[in-house]
């Protein structure tokens, strides 16, 4: 009985798919614009008309809308969010991440601090290294506090579900 079941299902699984493959093929897509659309070569390195502004304000717009926030709540929690996005960010950057991707076939500008590590630690001076890797870990220290106090101030105008909801989206710990 169940070798019958599953060679109906199979049989059903085969059928559909040899009908997939008998519809009328799709339509050729058009063309990429001339100079900027994907593969193209012209501005934008072949990714089309992408615009981070556009792309940052559809992500907000997301947000916004699934935290069910009114445009007056949002007011305020926007600006809240923005600084714990970019106080995160900073904070990242002085991990001096060797893998991060490159934009345009240029490296991302590293901190000061970092640069200072890399430097010491080429020219093998061990007091210079010991010196720029105590200043790198205090602006390590000072941007995970910049982050965390900036976390704090956005957690006192969410409601406990807003909250919940930014926790599971990976943005409050």
């Amino acid at each position: 009985m169940r070798i019958q079941s599953l060679s109906r299902l199979l049989c059903i699984g085969c059928l559909a798919v040899a009908g997939a493959f008998a519809q009328d093929p799709a339509p050729a897509a058009p063309p990429p614009p001339p100079g900027g659309g994907p593969g193209g070569g012209g501005p934008g390195g072949g990714r089309g008309n992408f615009d981070p502004a556009q792309m940052r304000q559809a992500w907000m717009t997301r947000i916004q809308e699934t935290l069910a926030a009114t445009p007056d709540e949002w007011k305020v929690i926007e600006p809240l969010l923005t600084a714990v996005m970019e106080k995160e960010r900073s904070a990242r950057e002085m991990s001096g991440n060797p893998f991060r991707g490159r934009r345009g076939g240029q490296q991302p500008e590293q901190p000061a601090e970092i640069v200072a590590v890399e430097k010491a630690a080429a020219a093998g001076d061990a007091a210079v290294i010991k010196v720029t890797l105590e200043a790198l870990r205090k602006a390590r220290t000072e941007r995970v506090a910049e982050a965390t106090k900036a976390k704090d101030a956005l957690r006192q105008v969410l409601s406990i579900s807003q909250e919940a909801k930014l926790v599971v989206m990976g943005l409050l710990d």
